[in-house]
């Protein structure tokens, strides 16, 4: 094949020209999307609550510390096709394979404890951030046990600070609901002694924990001295 006439390259300048393609992220994510959708080169497949589900290690790789050091270090796993995932729900790997090939993620009160617990597990650090944000926007009188709850289970302390903040600021009207009582012992001591401000008197808060004394059931008499003693 005869080549084009030679350029005075030593003559003349390079022109060098940088191209990047704005939507080069978007298609390589969708061709990956397109190759797990038709089997495609799937070289690993994931097994929670029984459910089997096909992936790429590179891709499980470039999202998750945890397959990270699983797929590069000299772990039994990087050697299997099969890993077992114990403890996550199928649900919440599911929305987390699909966040990987995809970059979206529908978080809800119904799915969010599965992503949270899954990306947890496997370390996909942007979403356990999501989910920490999410449930920050979520708050209320009714569900702040149950989210502050979950940050502790999850270490998430941002979080876990704003809801303790957030029922110091409500005290006296979240003393009143049913789930004032559900609170355990160790998240009363910690909300008497996180210093954030409250929106009663002193005197009024030592009448909350009281009341809060008086409705915890499962207590005996002497759990209960103890209690108000450490209290």
């Amino acid at each position: 094949m005869t080549r084009v006439r030679e350029w005075g390259l030593q003559d003349r300048p390079l022109n060098t020209v940088n191209f990047e393609s704005p939507s080069h992220t978007g298609t390589l994510l969708s061709g990956l999307n397109t190759l797990r959708a038709k089997g495609f080169l799937l070289d690993v497949t994931l097994v929670a609550d029984g459910e089997a589900f096909q992936a790429h290690r590179v891709v499980l790789a470039s999202c998750s510390d945890y397959f990270r050091a699983m797929f590069t270090d000299a772990m039994r796993e990087s050697r299997q096709s099969k890993i077992c995932l114990n403890g996550v729900s199928a649900a919440g790997i599911r929305l987390l394979l699909d966040y990987a090939y995809t970059s979206r993620l529908a978080l809800n009160l119904a799915n969010i404890q599965d992503v949270l617990s899954a990306a947890s597990h496997i370390q996909v650090v942007a979403v356990v951030e999501a989910c920490s944000n999410y449930l920050q926007a979520q708050l209320d009188l009714e569900n702040c046990v149950d989210i502050v709850t979950i940050a502790e289970t999850y270490s998430l302390s941002q979080l876990r600070r704003r809801v303790y903040r957030f029922m110091s600021a409500h005290l006296c009207e979240f003393s009143q609901t049913p789930d004032f009582h559900r609170l355990a012992l160790q998240q009363m001591e910690h909300l008497l002694g996180c210093d954030f401000p409250v929106d009663c008197p002193e005197v009024d808060v030592l009448s909350i924990v009281l009341r809060w004394l008086q409705g915890v059931d499962n207590l005996s008499h002497t759990q209960r001295v103890n209690c108000a003693q450490r209290l």
